[in-house]
């Protein structure tokens, strides 16, 4: 004779739930006992190892890094308007082209209007009574600029002037801050005049190798390193130091502050009557 299975009551029920109130309790305690002074408190997530290496604004900090390198070069060049040479100087050579700057128009002395440069020039003061300025085959200052040609270097295209403002920081002097060696391989800041004042632009400088040229007493860098150094760029590092000026020729190149400073002792040993 079969039994039928006997119906299910909830006594088992009332236990299992019993057993597990009473572990609950125990675990509790033990827990108390083994921590009594834990408290909980809110821990900040870490940070992932590699958050650190996540892009930033790099073109914000540069536009920052150049925006400080103006307001602090600025003082220490001298924008000239460059006209086509009256005197015929620099016959069979190619001009630089002109530059149009719609402001030159406004421009007026004693009531006469001013016309228009052919070019802009930025000058360097090397001294604080001192400017030099890389200046195209045919192209003088205007005569409505505010410098004196008191030295000229036809072969490589450039200019000592007197300016007649006086420096609007002392101690123009930048040669002696200068850097001697430059390694490559990083940003510089180029210069280039306009006629409202210097503008800079980011350049990266590749492979820098020096070379020799007779017409100088220190080794050169050529300006095709860093596209685009045209020629009268002045070239600083992001930190405001001096590097070099851009010069014309077969071949554009950079001249390190050591060959500048030799050219501007020459220049001014000849230093006589205005030019």
């Amino acid at each position: 004779m079969s039994h039928a299975p006997e119906p299910q009551t909830g006594r088992e029920t009332r236990l299992l739930v019993l057993v597990v109130g009473v572990a609950a309790i125990v675990l509790l305690l033990l827990a108390q006992w083994r921590f009594p002074n834990s408290n909980l408190s809110v821990v900040a997530p870490t940070s992932a190892p590699l958050a650190g290496l996540a892009a930033r604004a790099t073109f914000d900090e540069m536009s920052n890094a150049l925006g400080d390198v103006v307001s602090r070069v600025s003082p220490l060049t001298v924008v000239v308007p460059l006209v086509a040479d009256p005197a015929g100087e620099g016959e069979g050579k190619t001009p630089a082209p002109k530059i149009e700057d719609e402001s030159a128009d406004a421009d007026s002395v004693d009531g006469d209007a001013v016309p228009r440069p052919d070019a802009w020039g930025l000058a360097l003061r090397v001294r604080d009574d001192l400017a030099l300025m890389h200046a195209p085959a045919g192209l003088v200052p205007s005569e409505f600029s505010r410098v004196v040609v008191v030295g000229r270097d036809e072969e490589r295209e450039l200019l000592l002037l007197r300016p007649l403002d006086p420096p609007l920081v002392a101690g123009g002097d930048v040669l002696s801050g200068a850097i001697r060696t430059f390694p490559g391989f990083t940003f510089v800041a180029a210069l280039s005049a306009t006629g409202v004042g210097p503008t800079v632009q980011p350049v990266f400088v590749g492979r820098a190798e020096s070379m020799q040229d007779p017409r100088w007493s220190h080794a050169l860098i050529p300006a095709e390193a860093g596209s685009p150094l045209i020629p009268g760029a002045l070239v600083f590092s992001l930190n405001s130091r001096f590097i070099g000026m851009v010069v014309g020729g077969d071949q554009p190149m950079v001249v390190p502050a050591p060959a500048i400073e030799t050219l501007v002792q020459g220049l001014s040993m000849l230093e006589g009557e205005p030019q």
